[in-house]
């Protein structure tokens, strides 16, 4: 540990164990100490051990471990000050020891996900917290590598505490070249005090890149995330517009149930739907994303139909909602295409070719 890091470690350990005599309670485990010695010495050199350990630890490279104690760190942090907001003093005292950790959830269960902030692109260290006979209670999860994105809670008693048919469930995003891809896991409550994983819903089942949220509390409580993936005959960058799905799911004794599914209605989806329509000659389909139908066959005399002229990619700098776009096809065409506005929805208003001013 370097200097300047040791420091300011010992200044937050000072910090942290000041707090703990104002946590000493009855749900605390008694410590065996000399007759003579202050009872809250015991409480105060826990806190020190534990963090001194992880802080420790994660200097050293030995990351599991580090993560370990790191938990424990914030195990007897949340017992401490068991009425405190749990996310914020968890986050506050990992925060303080200079621990890198992701923190969400609420009083009846948090989940850290502890990382190295020396290599944050590494591995993570998934923890869930919860309360249980008037104790804080900690289990390590098995999804590491994810980054933590929202935490939901079924069936706990008005004390927050489990039962028989609890269950918490964990949003997580795998990162991938273009971005993160929404991950779900749900957990239900088991036998002998833990948790098991019970549902698991990945990139099959939430779609591809993109973001998921929860909404609602308890047994109303919805997951929706709005995605995307390729699309046929574009060429789309990290950054470039995309068509996106939006899917919701309830949240049922038997786990998360998808209820619904549709496009993200935009300028850019739609265009791309009548790209796909020209090239599969589904005249109908393509009627549908233009305000005239005698647009569909100047887009043949362009020959839009044919994917061998190229693919598609959409300008530089360009938001998926304008109302005016540039496409370039293959090496050399572009195109400037305007749209409008019809019933929540977007269609072709026009289209004409054009220069290519930016590449």
């Amino acid at each position: 540990m370097t200097a300047g890091r040791s420091g300011f470690a010992l200044a937050a350990l000072a910090a942290l164990a000041a707090l703990a005599p104002f946590g000493a309670g009855c749900d605390r485990r008694p410590a065996l100490v000399p007759a003579s010695a202050d009872s809250t010495a015991a409480v105060v050199d826990s806190f020190t051990v534990h963090a001194r350990q992880a802080v420790d630890a994660w200097d050293a490279g030995d990351d599991a471990a580090a993560a370990t104690a790191s938990a424990l760190v914030t195990r007897e942090a949340l017992e401490a000050r068991p009425n405190a907001p749990w996310p914020e003093r968890a986050r506050g005292v990992l925060d303080s020891l200079g621990i890198g950790a992701e923190v969400t959830g609420n009083d009846r269960a948090t989940v850290v996900n502890l990382f190295s902030r020396m290599r944050g692109e590494g591995d993570s260290w998934p923890w869930l917290f919860w309360r249980e006979n008037g104790a804080v209670r900690a289990q390590a999860l098995e999804t590491r590598g994810w980054q933590l994105s929202g935490v939901a809670v079924r069936g706990m008693t008005e004390a927050s505490e489990p039962t028989d048919s609890s269950q918490i469930a964990v949003l997580w995003s795998r990162r991938v070249g273009a971005g993160g891809q929404p991950q779900l896991t749900v957990w239900r409550r088991a036998d002998g005090g833990r948790w098991d994983l019970a549902q698991t819903l990945g990139t099959d089942s939430l779609g591809g890149v993109g973001t998921g949220e929860f909404a609602g509390e308890d047994t109303t409580t919805e997951l929706t995330t709005r995605t995307f993936r390729s699309t046929p005959y574009f060429d789309e960058c990290a950054t470039c517009p995309h068509v996106f799905q939006e899917r919701r799911f309830a949240w049922g004794p038997d786990g998360f149930v998808r209820i619904g599914t549709h496009a993200v209605p935009s300028p850019y989806s739609t265009f791309t739907a009548f790209i796909a329509a020209l090239v599969a000659n589904d005249r109908a389909a393509a009627s549908e994303q233009v305000v005239d139908p005698s647009l569909i066959d100047f887009a043949r005399r362009f020959e839009w139909n044919q994917p061998s002229k190229g693919r598609w990619r959409v300008a530089p700098a360009t938001d998926e909602s304008a109302i005016e776009m540039v496409f370039f096809r293959g090496q050399k065409d572009a195109f400037r295409v305007t749209f409008e506005s019809r019933d929540g929805l977007w269609v072709i208003a026009g289209f004409e070719p054009t220069t290519r001013a930016v590449e």
